[in-house]
């Protein structure tokens, strides 16, 4: 009975080890084999669903698929309201001459300014009181006090008031799958160009262009234009490294094909392109040369550019006010925009990286209630 038993064991025993060893060859052999139509195939499945069980779910590395994004070039409109209140024009009738036209009123009576209705309220309670105002003066922060008049039975200042800001610039990017866009390249800033207007809505509306004054050294140049009644979009964030927000009309950027996006470390020294609308209405390409790239740049000023092509040269000599935001191309990749000229020679200027924009992007898509 007892060496029955023992046989027994020991032929359980052998079978045991068998299937063991007919699994682990079964395993390997399904993990060692590659479907290249199917990365997921089921060797893989198999060994990856086992570490599961065992040591739970694994992080997904990191994928590293090429972003897709419609190239802009596109001239358009930009009214932002709100953030600051600047003084556009002074009514010698009404006024006591403290204040003058371009002043930026940052406080009355230590409240915050931040729009034209802001101001209107403090006047109303004032009942023709000495107000103190707290305002920006060519760089300068100074104070002053401001006695309302009373004509038709309102308080006035004796000035026109205006908050916010308007101007041009060109389309970056446009993603057709969200509606997304980007550009300018950097923020839209006070008066004074230092501080970024903290914009509490905006619009993105057409534009005419008439031409553009041509840049001259230590005379930039910008485009001319107008701005029409259309409104294409609206703007969500300005940024210090462009504006963005989403497009509801369709412009030229949005019938453009994707390209690929270049991350900075493969945007090299040597030639590119931009796309600019400068002539008719139209977008066209022009050749520049990219140099000193700074690599570790989170900023406006990525790298140089020098615009090398004798068209642009000749209408704008070089880049001028209302081009920034001119998607730079190399290699057939978005790899940034125009942001900045050099006062010295308009023909220069500066590059922000795509994926700095980018980068300030994703941090400013509304998030859905």
């Amino acid at each position: 009975m007892k060496n029955r038993n023992y046989k027994f064991k020991a032929l359980f025993s052998f079978l045991l080890i068998i299937c063991l060893l007919s699994s682990t060859f079964l395993i390997n052999a399904d993990a060692s084999y590659t479907d290249n139509n199917n990365p997921a195939a089921a060797g893989s499945t198999v060994s990856s669903r086992f570490a599961e069980l065992i040591f739970g779910k694994r992080k997904s590395a990191e994928k590293n698929e090429e972003i897709y994004l419609c190239p802009g070039g596109d001239a358009f409109g930009v009214k932002i309201c709100g953030g600051t209140v600047t003084v556009s024009r002074v009514i010698d009738a009404l006024s006591d001459g403290e204040l003058r036209e371009n002043d930026v009123i940052k406080s009355i009576d230590g409240k915050e300014i931040s729009t034209v209705d802001d101001v209107k309220e403090l006047l109303r309670a004032s009942a023709g009181g000495a107000m103190r105002f707290e305002i920006l003066r060519d760089g300068k922060r100074i104070s002053v006090s401001v006695k309302p008049k009373l004509c038709a039975e309102e308080y006035h200042l004796g000035v026109i008031l205006k908050d916010g800001a308007t101007g041009i610039g060109t389309v970056t990017y446009y993603d057709p799958e969200s509606g997304r866009f980007g550009g300018l390249g950097h923020g839209i800033c006070a008066k004074d160009g230092k501080e970024i207007i903290k914009m509490t809505e905006g619009q993105v509306t057409g534009v005419i262009l008439s031409g553009a004054s041509r840049g001259e050294a230590n005379t930039p140049g910008e485009l001319r234009g107008v701005l029409t009644d259309k409104i294409l979009g609206k703007l969500d964030a300005n940024t210090e490294c462009g504006v963005f927000g989403t497009l509801d009309c369709s412009i030229e950027s949005t019938t453009s094909k994707p390209i690929a996006v270049a991350k900075k470390n493969t945007v090299t020294e040597g030639e590119a392109t931009i796309l600019t609308t400068v002539k008719s209405g139209k977008r066209a390409s022009y050749s520049i040369e990219i140099s000193d790239i700074d690599y570790s740049s989170k900023g406006t000023k990525s790298f140089k550019i020098h615009v090398t092509d004798d068209a642009l040269i000749a209408i704008t000599g070089g880049i001028v006010r209302g081009m920034s935001g001119s998607p730079i191309i190399q290699d057939g990749k978005l790899v940034g925009a125009v942001t900045h000229v050099m006062v010295a020679d308009p023909t220069e200027g500066y590059g922000i990286f795509i994926e700095n924009m980018l980068n300030a992007a994703e941090n400013t898509v509304p998030k859905a209630a």
